[in-house]
């Protein structure tokens, strides 16, 4: 495909006249510009204004598509969050500037006739937001101090029309205000992108490939807008863009009911592809894996399978979620996850979403195994630089159901293997707990320790001479709780815990009162033992 293009230097008014329409197209990001970027905006121009204003101000460029169908209809690639602020702003202006029919054709098309209907010159058609009808309000507003007393309710384009208002009153006070929309009309310009093909789909792709190009050098762009671009082309191909439209709106939905990204679900999605495909190399970026690599899903799937796929993670991530947070229902399940999602990098959650990607959302005795196997594996390895060499492995064995072919237990546990645990002290101290079979799992859990720096004064003699920061963080210190209590000495801290539901931690409450420091080895000494039965063969 050939990517012909104009790119043409044009001033507001040539921009904004005549009988051109800006579209903002479903897949487009809503509107987010706030009233720091309108600031910098108006900032920007009034130092132009009065400081140079004979050599202009470019605004930068923008990339659009026209069809040879309606060469009139100019969709909107990238530039909106621009466009659309420079359409409030020329609001304002006219406000203050009602003969300037230059400023009113920037808003309206106007009829070619006396009777025909003025149309909107920019217009949105978000899904994602009510955009289209937030900007309309916006630009029948009748402007004045009393409607522009915003709230935090009021949508964005409100506040920054306000916002640009207010600004617009306070600058005229002592300037020349015409002169100021004189020169924001004929000497302020943007540099238009634009490709032109016979169809709307065809001069989008082209230009979607522009903008995949200028955001892929540097230009601030996410990654999911960039994927999205890419499968609404790719829906577009197949005459599918209204089901796409709102797929991809209830893919946010659900993702902002989980409270993750589209971009992390991509992530995890990478994982599962990666596994697909027995890649077992270093990771490369979210974007360069998706939209340069040969085996992308861009290039090897319809945009259908990839959007059943992303459903199919936020609904892993879902049930991960769900059993984290309930154990009476899943019980012993909501022990390991719990255990897993406490690893301190994304390698343990990455791997147990690979695996219920591929065996599905089954609470059985063999995602069990597999949990506790992939705990094993991953606690006693500790580190990120020892697993990310074979946990891609475990990922391609996962896909072709060959997991129990994995080497999980150690050959052999040393003595000091559970000692220090460094960042993994949280996950070991509740792996300790969940280790007891009589020990249901519970959540919400709190981590707390039995001795704190403010209570070094307040222990007795066995303690003396001893360096708390050789025992602060270890299993002998370290304390589950089934409730949350803050700023405790550990005198008081004795009756609070009588009331925990925890076996363990009633048994040590009647300690606490006179705790010695051979109380705390004794302690120490079991939960280590507790822990080398777990990781043993």
């Amino acid at each position: 495909m050939a990517l012909s293009l104009t790119a043409k230097q044009e001033t507001i008014f040539e921009m904004f006249s005549g009988k051109n329409q800006y579209i903002i197209p479903p897949y487009q990001r809503a509107y987010s510009w706030t009233e720091t970027q309108c600031i910098e905006l108006f900032e920007d121009l009034k130092r132009a204004f009065l400081e140079n204003k004979t050599e202009g101000y470019f605004l930068g460029n923008i990339v659009i598509a026209k069809s040879m169908e309606d060469k009139n209809i100019l969709e909107v690639i990238d530039g909106q969050q621009r466009l659309t602020t420079l359409t409030l702003f020329m609001k304002v202006l006219l406000h203050s500037d009602e003969d300037s029919d230059d400023l009113k054709n920037a808003i309206t098309i106007p009829g070619g006739r006396r009777n025909d209907v003025k149309k909107q010159r920019l217009i949105t058609n978000v899904f994602i937001e009510k955009d289209a009808n937030f900007l309309e309000e916006a630009l029948l507003l009748n402007l004045n101090d009393g409607i522009c007393k915003t709230t935090k309710k009021d949508n964005q384009f409100k506040k920054n029309l306000c916002y640009l208002f207010q600004e617009v009153e306070s600058f005229k006070k002592d300037n020349d205000l015409q002169r100021f929309i004189d020169f924001f009309l004929y000497d302020v310009s943007l540099l238009p992108i634009q490709t032109e093909d016979s169809t709307p789909e065809k001069a989008r792709e082209k230009a979607l490939k522009i903008f995949e190009t200028i955001n892929n050098r540097g230009l601030s762009l996410s990654d999911s807008d960039i994927f999205k671009a890419r499968l609404y082309s790719m829906a577009l191909n197949n005459l599918k863009h209204e089901d796409f439209t709102q797929r991809w709106k209830d893919l946010d939905d659900e993702c902002q009911n989980i409270k993750y990204s589209i971009n992390e679900i991509f992530r995890f999605y990478t994982q599962v592809i990666r596994a697909k495909q027995n890649i077992k190399t270093s990771e490369i970026g979210l974007r360069e894996f998706f939209t340069q690599k040969e085996k992308s899903p861009f290039n090897t799937m319809k945009y259908d399978e990839i959007l059943n796929d992303l459903f199919k993670i936020v609904e892993v991530i879902s049930f991960i979620q769900e059993v984290i947070t309930s154990p009476k229902k899943y019980k012993e399940l909501t022990k390991w996850f719990q255990v897993i999602d406490l690893y301190t990098n994304q390698y343990a959650i990455n791997t147990l979403t690979v695996y219920l990607f591929s065996n599905g959302l089954k609470s059985n005795q063999k995602l069990l195994d597999f949990s506790k196997n992939l705990i094993i594996y991953l606690y006693y390895q500790g580190s990120t630089a020892k697993i990310k060499f074979t946990i891609f492995d475990l990922m391609t064995k996962i896909i072709t159901k060959k997991e129990n072919e994995f080497e999980y237990y150690p050959n052999k546990i040393k003595d000091d293997d559970f000692k220090y645990f460094g960042m993994l002290k949280k996950g070991f101290a509740l792996l300790n707990l969940y280790i007891d079979s009589k020990q249901d799992a519970i959540y919400p859990y709190y981590f707390n320790k039995i001795i704190n720096a403010r209570d070094i004064k307040q222990l007795n003699s066995t303690w003396d001479g001893k360096d708390y920061s050789e025992y602060v963080d270890t299993l002998g210190n370290l304390l589950i709780l089934d409730s949350s209590i803050k700023d405790v000495r550990i005198k008081a801290k004795a009756s609070l815990l009588k009331a925990s539901k925890i076996k363990d931690i009633k048994e040590l409450s009647t300690q606490l009162p006179n705790w010695s420091y051979s109380n705390y080895l004794e302690r120490e000494n079991v939960l280590q033992n507790r822990l080398i039965r777990f990781f043993e063969k």
